[in-house]
């Protein structure tokens, strides 16, 4: 069954609550945060040219949901501003991926099985823990895949 709509006041006390679990300094990045109606079909995306990412949180959502949909997005934001081919080449060996494989999909489909996807979830994995890792290209990493994965991730 999906919730009602929210008030304005219970929307805002969420998309903050969802911010305050994000434990980067994201405004660094300059992508501008935006919490925009509910969408069918998507959670978020990111806008590069315009360093702009929207969130489309349903009314069921709670804080750390949106938090994760959030940090899935600042993960692309990351990969477009600090990765280069052979970054994306290592770390596709790194996750057992075959280096060949496109790094992008298709545009306005789901990423969860691209490699660009993979480090978004991972990203979004590593801020905020296990829970919701979606991503299908290969499995959440366990605990010893993370030490050479972190530094992709500028989280240290």
């Amino acid at each position: 069954m999906l919730a009602g709509p929210l008030s304005a006041a219970d929307e805002a006390r969420r998309d903050n609550g969802a911010l305050a679990l994000i434990q980067f300094p994201w405004a660094q990045l300059h992508y501008a945060i935006v919490f925009e109606p509910p969408r069918p079909g998507l959670r978020a995306m990111i806008f590069p040219s315009a360093h702009r990412i929207e969130i489309y949180a349903r009314p069921s959502d709670d804080s750390r949901r949106v938090a994760y949909d959030i940090a899935h997005e600042l993960g692309h934001a990351i990969d477009m501003t600090f990765n280069t081919e052979a970054t994306r080449r290592t770390w596709m060996t790194l996750r057992g991926i075959n280096p060949e494989t496109p790094w992008f999909g298709c545009n306005r489909c789901s990423d969860f099985n691209t490699p660009a996807g993979d480090f978004a979830e991972t990203f979004a994995f590593l801020l905020l823990g296990p829970g919701s890792f979606s991503g299908r290209i290969a499995p959440a990493p366990r605990a010893e895949q993370l030490p050479p994965l972190r530094p992709f991730l500028h989280l240290e």
